[in-house]
């Protein structure tokens, strides 16, 4: 039966008479409804319990919305509603340990209430205003729909390639005999590449691997790495079409997802999982589709994937991790959403997720035990050889082992060979001598497979399988036929003398294109078996569109401009609202740039369409960061250093600021360094002060995220000068903060402090009517002012006041109420209240739990719970650590030790792949902090990061290791970055930790 539970404040008689009537009504309607009104004096448990464990075991809590609702549930009365100010800090912890998927808590507003009195974690679900919603709000407590589905009809003809038929495609399967354990609505696999599983020869033991690790709880994670055309993808599909069969002996998966990247990174400077994540939330049934951060919507993928038994294989993870020429950087996924997936179900995965790659796994992948990297090697010599007979290549084993030693024994080049034998040599390996002579080099640039891709090219001159392999080539992906035909017709219609040259305009015939189609396959160009989508092999592709550029490149940019024309009409609105309706106008920028048309792609689709001006709509209303990374790729020459040469300068600087910022905010941050220096250095050719020093605040941030504090003071100290010359006072104000707050961290409080309240007269002098600096420039200075030394109660009880005051101007005169905003105003408030819980003598700077004085601690605990889901909602990464942070502190303070270790975690997790050192540095500073303040508590999971030894050595902590031992790795950790960064801030909370651990340590 449907529990309920009620969640109100008493405002008034009235008020409650209306909760009442409210719960007597459900209850009546069959559902059991709980409110406090029926408890007759007090519980025995206590109402703290009674509420809490109502909250439990409720299916549903209702939260009656009003001012004064929202008031308590943040903490800000404390003269009453101390049950509402409880409830508030159980909701959102639960909310928080769900990772915000909420299926329990459910809004409402009274007849005469507003949708503003809705706390913030709540507000991007749906609310009810009653009594006008009743009925709908019934219907969701009682699991009765409101409409029923309509029946399924026929599916029709597409009536002209569609646009979703490039990201989803039609259903091709390689489809083997037998019957399969998994229902066809449970395998998703649709667009993945078929290979031909009878090629396959010599992997027996990796695919009693493959079952094995299936079979084992403890695999989670499995990365096959080999170079290309070695076979990972067509070992991959043999294993799980075995797997799918009932007499394979193997546990059945519930759910099998494959999905392919093999061909996006062909020809992009960038590569999105956009598609991906948007594709497989929904089929996994994902009840949230935004999100407050890349990371979080990997991990709720992964929650998803991991609620069933579930195989996920993801192929060609290669384009996510591009060579780089930072180090640090080699080697790592860069795609953060992707990531966040893979590491999660590195620990929790209770099916197996295979990855293909042509790149060995992530470094910070190899640290979970869960992840195996296993190689694939070229075929061993009688395998090479089964392979050519299985082929039907007529010689002895004599005269084919000399062969396959030329091929080295690569198993996608010897299948061509074999291919190319039949269709030209009668399968005779004797007149091989018919093949151009074998290339020098042994790269994959240069693999032996092109020896037959040249003789291919050869052979099929002035044939209309060349033409349509030089077409199938200029695409990322599989193409649908009727997309081909249209692109045919376009050319017929303007470039007569171009199509001809193709020699492709007969294949607007069914029976000329199936049997090109057919040609094609068996020589081993084409993928598949059916001849409604075209899909090549990466390496044909390369090679393919490097020849077309070589023979023809001028009929090659008439092809991407048709296209650009093409999938620039293609959206049936003028402005596509989800990403997924933008999906054709990120291909028209990939055509039209590819066509050399940058100035008239950027001009005609990205800036008005993509990017709605300034309005910058696919990242501030979609967040779509990776998405449009991957469309302001196109725009460079070499990303992120060359913008094309094509653009106008101004747009040339735009493109590598858009870049840099794009970068920052998927945590990229070493890689965002350089498009915003280039930025400041074109800015500067052109004496745009402003823009140089706005530049360069950013910049300096950036540097100051990254721990390079030395640099960060430098920009920062560079963006004043510019301002100046600029004469924008909100510029000069804005970097005089950034100046100083780099100053901050440096640890020159002194030097800083006097930048702020420069900055402040600043303010003082152009906007009167606000003396104090508020906004970011505000909690920069409060951040300050809470760090200083001396009477820890008279800084924070200043830092109230201007916080209570910048409050009062954001709830009553702020005109665009910015979440971020908000956000940092309850980070102040909380970090202040906290603060004055503290003896004045530790300043904040506690080592263990000691000093904690009796002053409205739910008053702090709860504008800090505030604070935490109000940055998950502004979805800025480069913050939430810090609200974080200064939550396990006060959990440190309260012996909440369970929750204070789960907020740490996840400032590792948000840090560590990022860069961000000086986040990182905190979060080793806070967790030595709990170690020594929990000696015998049992932290129930690893410390996950790695320590540096005297000599270099990169170790992990062991659960085992004890409280004190893992303290002092954690000090040793924040000493080796503070020395690193010059985060001189921490010297003092360095020290204090040092001498504590030195007096535990004395026998």
């Amino acid at each position: 039966m449907t529990k309920v539970f009620i969640s109100y404040s008493h405002d008034s008689q009235p008020h409650r008479d209306f909760v009442r009537g409210l719960s007597d009504q459900l209850r009546q309607e069959g559902l059991v409804c709980e409110i406090d009104q029926y408890i007759n004096g007090f519980p025995p448990e206590g109402w703290q319990c009674w509420m809490e464990n109502q909250i439990e075991a409720a299916d549903f809590v209702l939260l009656v919305c009003t001012e004064t609702y929202l008031r308590r549930y943040r903490g800000r009365e404390t003269d009453g509603g101390r049950g509402v100010t409880f409830e508030g800090v159980v909701i959102s912890q639960t909310l928080y340990d769900h990772y915000y998927h909420n299926t329990k808590f459910i809004p409402v507003i009274p007849a005469q209430g507003l949708v503003e009195h809705v706390p913030i974690p709540l507000k991007q679900y749906s609310t009810y205003r009653l009594p006008d919603d009743y009925e709908t709000l019934y219907g969701l407590l009682s699991g009765q729909a409101k409409y029923i589905p309509a029946e399924l009809g026929e599916i029709r003809p597409v009536r002209k390639p569609s646009w979703l038929g490039r990201l989803f495609g039609g259903q091709r399967s390689a489809g083997h005999a037998g019957v399969a354990t998994l229902a066809a609505e449970r395998i998703y696999e649709v667009n993945f590449p078929v290979t031909d599983n009878n090629s396959i020869v010599g992997r027996e033991s990796l695919l009693a691997l493959l079952n094995q690790y299936w079979e084992q709880a403890s695999v989670r994670v499995v990365v096959l790495q080999a170079a290309g055309g070695v076979g990972k993808t067509a070992l991959v599909n043999l294993w799980r079409e075995r797997l799918r069969l009932d007499n394979s002996g193997l546990q059945p998966a519930a759910r099998m997802y494959c999905w392919s990247f093999q061909n996006q990174g062909s020809q992009r400077a960038q590569t999105s999982s956009g598609a991906f994540f948007s594709h497989a939330l929904q089929w996994f049934g994902a009840a949230q589709t935004r999100f407050a951060s890349e990371h979080d919507k990997g991990v709720y993928l992964a929650q998803l994937i991991n609620s069933q038994r579930s195989l996920l294989i993801l192929d060609g993870v290669e384009v996510f991790q591009p060579h780089h020429h930072v180090a640090e950087l080699q080697g790592r996924i860069n795609d953060p959403a992707l990531f966040a997936l893979l590491k999660t179900l590195a620990q929790t995965q209770i099916g197996l997720c295979l990855l293909t790659s042509r790149e060995e796994t992530d470094p910070r992948l190899r640290e979970y035990q869960g992840v195996l990297l296993r190689p694939l090697h070229n075929l061993s010599t009688p395998a090479a050889l089964q392979l050519l007979q299985n082929a039907g290549i007529k010689g002895k084993a004599a005269q084919l082992e000399p062969v396959v030693m030329q091929y080295q024994r690569h198993a996608y080049s010897l299948v061509l060979v074999a291919c190319y034998l039949k269709s030209y040599a009668q399968g005779d390996i004797r007149r091989l001598d018919t093949l151009p002579a074998l290339l020098s080099a042994d790269t994959e640039a240069d693999w032996q497979g092109r020896q037959i891709m040249e003789a291919y090219a050869e052979k099929l001159e002035g044939k209309p399988d060349l033409g349509l392999l030089y077409v199938v080539s200029v695409f990322d992906h599989a193409v649908e036929r009727g997309l081909i035909v249209e692109l045919i017709r376009a050319l017929a219609s303007g470039y007569q003398s171009a199509l001809n040259k193709l020699g492709i305009a007969g294949l607007r015939d069914t029976g000329a294109w199936d049997a090109c189609f057919e040609r094609l396959r068996k020589q081993g160009l084409l993928l598949g078996k059916q001849p409604d989508w075209l899909d090549l092999h990466p390496l044909v592709r390369a090679y393919f569109r490097r020849h077309f550029a070589t023979q023809q490149a001028g009929i090659k940019h008439i092809i991407h401009k048709e296209l650009y024309a093409y999938y620039k009409a293609l959206p049936e609105k003028e402005l596509p609202d989800t990403v997924e309706e933008m999906q054709p106008l990120f291909s028209a920028v990939a055509h039209g740039c590819a066509a050399g048309l940058h100035q008239q792609a950027l001009d005609e689709v990205y800036w008005p369409r993509v990017r709605r001006k300034s309005e910058a709509y696919i990242v501030k209303k979609l967040g779509a960061f990776s998405d449009d990374l991957a469309t302001v790729a196109h725009f460079f020459t070499t990303p992120w250093q060359t913008p094309a040469a094509g653009l106008t300068d101004h747009d040339k600087a735009s493109v590598l600021n858009w870049a840099g910022f794009r970068l920052r905010a998927l945590g990229r941050l070493r890689e965002a360094v350089e498009p915003m220096q280039t930025a400041v250095d074109s800015f500067n050719r052109r004496e745009d002060w402003y823009n140089v020093a706005l530049n360069l605040g950013t910049l300096s941030e950036l540097q100051l995220t990254l721990g390079d504090l030395a640099a960060a003071v430098s920009s920062a100290a560079q963006s004043v000068a510019y301002a100046d010359k600029s004469e924008d006072w909100a510029e000069r104000m804005t970097n005089r903060i950034t100046h100083a707050d780099a100053l901050h961290q440096a640890g020159q409080a002194a030097l800083a402090r006097e930048l702020f309240q420069a900055a402040e007269a600043l303010q003082q002098e152009w906007q009167p009517d606000y003396p104090r600096l508020y906004s970011l420039r505000g909690f920069q200075y409060c951040d300050l002012l809470l760090a200083q030394g001396g009477d820890g109660d008279s800084q924070s009880a200043a830092v109230l006041e201007r916080a209570g005051e910048w409050l009062h101007d954001w709830e009553t005169r702020y005109t665009v109420k910015g979440l971020l905003d908000f956000a940092l105003i309850q980070l102040t408030l909380g970090r202040a209240h906290l603060q004055q819980l503290l003896l004045p003598s530790t300043s904040g700077r506690g080592v263990g739990g000691e000093g904690l004085i009796p002053r409205s601690l739910s008053v702090a605990e709860g504008w800090l719970e505030q604070a935490v889901a109000a940055l998950r909602a502004a979805g800025d990464q480069s913050y939430l650590p810090r609200g974080l942070l200064a939550r396990a502190a006060l959990f440190r303070h309260t012996h909440d030790f369970a929750r204070a270790r789960q907020d740490l975690q996840e400032v590792f997790d948000i840090a560590e792949p990022s860069g961000m050192r000086l986040h990182l540095t905190d979060y080793h500073l806070e967790m030595a902090r709990l170690l020594v303040a929990a000696p015998g508590f049992d932290f129930a999971q690893p410390s996950n990061f790695t320590s540096h030894d005297d000599s270099g050595t990169t170790r992990c902590l062991s659960e085992a290791e004890g409280n004190t031992q893992q303290a002092l790795c954690h000090v040793k950790a924040a000493a080796k970055l503070i020395t690193e960064t010059g985060y001189h801030r921490r010297d003092q909370e360095l020290l204090d930790l040092q001498q504590a651990l030195a007096k535990e340590s004395c026998p």
